[in-house]
């Protein structure tokens, strides 16, 4: 035997680089992919919403700046208006209130209070107009593209239906509603009747 032969190299570790450097080629799996368009689909819109709405609450927070500059404390709403407003602050992520050390006079908190229910309203008609002109069609589009195909294109490469279904849940598709939950308007105040 020559004793300058090499020895020949291990056909598993060369089989398994050469499979680590294929795989690397490829991107990830389409179910993969389609799963990620649809969560960045969903993201992209909720975010459009959040900074939409934030913009359209400005007046709503002003008004409540003025609210809390013109009573003393968080049930003072009882002296104007029919329930309390305790809820705004937090649907219109307002700061907290920094509540004014004496109370304005009736006349004036009505007047304030009339501008926070104007301010209400307008915000409101805003919003809805806003969500009504949403295209939401691309991304439903892409939620229907899922569900559709998602377990088919995983099984491919699992080569197992049993498997591919497992743990999958479909989208629902992304309606109005939905957006109207998550991104609700606000409850508008209502004065109490001069007596």
């Amino acid at each position: 035997m020559d004793q300058t032969e090499e020895p020949t190299p291990s056909l598993s570790n060369d089989m398994e680089t050469e499979i680590k450097e294929i795989m690397g080629l490829f991107d990830v799996p389409s179910f993969a992919r389609r799963g990620q368009d649809v969560e960045c689909a969903l993201r992209r819109m909720h975010d459009r919403c959040r900074r939409s709405r934030s913009g359209l609450l400005e007046m709503v927070r002003l008004r409540l700046r003025q609210w809390s500059r013109a009573v003393t404390g968080p049930v003072a709403w009882s002296a104007v208006l029919s329930a309390s407003i305790e809820p705004l602050w937090s649907l219109s992520e307002a700061d907290e209130p920094v509540w004014a050390p004496a109370p304005a006079p009736l006349r004036r908190q009505r007047a304030v209070a009339r501008d926070l229910i104007a301010a209400t309203r307008r915000f409101n008609t805003k919003w809805l107009q806003f969500l009504d002109r949403l295209n939401l069609d691309p991304t439903n589009d892409l939620i229907d593209q899922y569900n559709r195909y998602y377990v088919f294109e995983k099984e491919c490469v699992m080569g197992s239906a049993r498997l591919a279904a497992r743990f999958f849940t479909p989208v629902p598709p992304l309606t109005k509603d939905v957006l109207l939950r998550d991104h609700p308007v606000l409850p508008v105040p209502e004065l109490l009747e001069q007596g």
